[in-house]
């Protein structure tokens, strides 16, 4: 990792105006179908964007918006430009936009780095020509930024609305996909940043910018190397105290890193070098979309444990003592529950087929009678030596859901549910919600709920 690069001079400065700016120019937007430009411009106009030009040598009109000819043609003051068109022009058009003032340069056209040396070379002009005026570059190979609360996208049909999630991501396809994932969750974004090869503005120039950006609180990433890695991890380690970072590497394995390298051009970082820094940096490490997923749900909805004493609450026993395993394979401890807890759910819980340690067994019939999943819950509630609860199971009450997210809420202490195919109704739609994180799998539910615990000590620790 090379710790070499500092930022050069006032990120948010230069970077706010590339979030939110005045007027965007899609260079290359053609009334071709299956036209990248054409869906860059698409997107910007479904987002409801006022200032949007079109450039290209020989279309009048994309999208029913005027188009011109060049950069230099457009009667307006460009913040981005997207650029859209063949590989023989990008360095052309990226003098046109240094020449014009535009502050940011968005370079989807691949064919640069990710191909070798003479790529490379190609890269380290485009930059140059940008350093000859203000201009700094995205990409190349990448699909830009999307933040809604200014009508910038990169691609169409993402939501319009806001939220406190930023991203940064090598991969344009992932950042498409996490993000509409996320939604699906309910889960917004503040602001997501695919960055490609680097060649300009990197992870860490973002990972800054986001670590001070008022509107975002949890910042996740999916990146194939660390360009400017001692930089990066000195921001993490700092920004981490406020704000969880989940980061998703890849290339961990030698074959990986090969093809991280065919990708974006990316010289990936060792294993067991990322594993000590991520430890070091307070870094939430996730292995998987999935995972990422996972752990944004808990970070999203629950609030911070104070320790990582979990109580299981279960219907079904099985799925109880595996995990019980699960739990501390994600390095939670199962709370011990005192006499007087257990003396008060004995008042409820029946005394066959079910058990008053921890994990609570409520037995079968507890698929008939939600309310023994609340009245324990409530019980909780009043112990002290229980940070966390982990609910599984399900009920043939549709209210299930709803029930254990009203009993876990009034306990101030983060809940994941885990439901059990072949009980109940299914998913509740309007779950997860503020309080309550909700995964298919109990494992899952386990290994969330340890990255939040591990993340609440390294946050609070002096």
């Amino acid at each position: 990792m090379d710790s070499t690069v500092e930022s050069s001079g006032d990120i948010v400065a230069e970077l706010t105006p590339l979030f939110y700016p005045r007027a965007v120019a899609v260079v290359g937007a053609s009334n071709r179908e299956g036209n990248f430009g054409r869906m860059f411009a698409q997107g910007y106009i479904e987002m409801g964007f006022q200032r949007l030009y079109i450039v290209h040598p020989t279309e009048r009109e994309v999208l029913g918006i005027k188009a011109y000819p060049s950069v230099a043609a457009v009667p307006d003051t460009i913040d981005v430009a997207v650029v859209v068109s063949p590989l023989g022009t990008v360095p052309g058009v990226v003098a046109e936009c240094t020449d014009k003032g535009v502050r940011g340069v968005v370079i989807f056209t691949s064919g640069f780095g990710e191909l070798g040396g003479e790529g490379k070379a190609l890269e380290q002009e485009l930059v140059a020509v940008a350093r000859r005026g203000t201009t700094r570059v995205i990409g190349p190979n990448c699909m830009g930024i999307y933040c809604p609360a200014s009508g910038s996208t990169i691609f169409s049909g993402l939501p319009r609305e806001s939220g406190p999630v930023g991203m940064i991501a090598h991969s344009g396809s992932l950042s498409i996909m996490l993000t509409m994932a996320a939604a699906a969750s309910g889960i917004r974004f503040s602001k997501v940043v695919s960055c490609g090869n680097e060649c300009d503005l990197s992870a860490a120039d973002f990972l800054e910018y986001l670590g001070k950006d008022p509107d975002t609180r949890i910042i996740v990433a999916y990146l194939e190397t660390i360009r400017d890695g001692g930089r990066f991890l000195r921001l993490a380690r700092e920004i981490s105290r406020e704000k969880p970072i989940i980061v998703w590497r890849g290339g961990t394995t030698a074959r990986g890193a090969r093809a991280a390298a065919s990708h974006t051009g990316a010289i990936a970082v060792p294993h067991r070098i990322w594993g000590a820094a991520v430890a070091q940096a307070g870094i939430v490490g996730a292995t998987s979309a999935e995972d990422v997923l996972d752990c944004l749900q808990a970070f999203y909805y629950l609030p911070r444990p104070h320790g990582n004493r979990v109580a299981i609450i279960s219907g079904p026993g099985g799925p109880a003592v595996a995990t019980s395993d699960a739990c501390i394979e994600a390095g939670l401890e199962l709370a011990e529950l005192s006499p007087h807890t257990r003396e008060r759910l004995a008042q409820f819980v029946p005394a066959v087929g079910t058990s008053l340690d921890n994990p609570i067994d409520l037995g079968m019939g507890s698929g008939f009678f939600p309310q023994w999943y609340t009245d324990s819950i409530a019980v909780l509630a009043d112990e002290e030596a229980v940070d966390m609860l982990l609910v599984i199971g399900g009920s043939w009450d549709p209210r299930f859901g709803r029930l254990v997210l009203d009993a876990v809420g009034k306990t101030g202490k983060p809940a994941a549910m885990a439901t059990m195919p072949g009980r109940g109704t299914g998913p509740d739609p309007q779950l997860p919600a503020p309080g309550l994180a909700v995964y298919p799998d109990s494992r899952r539910a386990a290994m969330a709920l340890g990255r939040l615990a591990r993340y609440s000590r390294y946050s609070t620790q002096d």
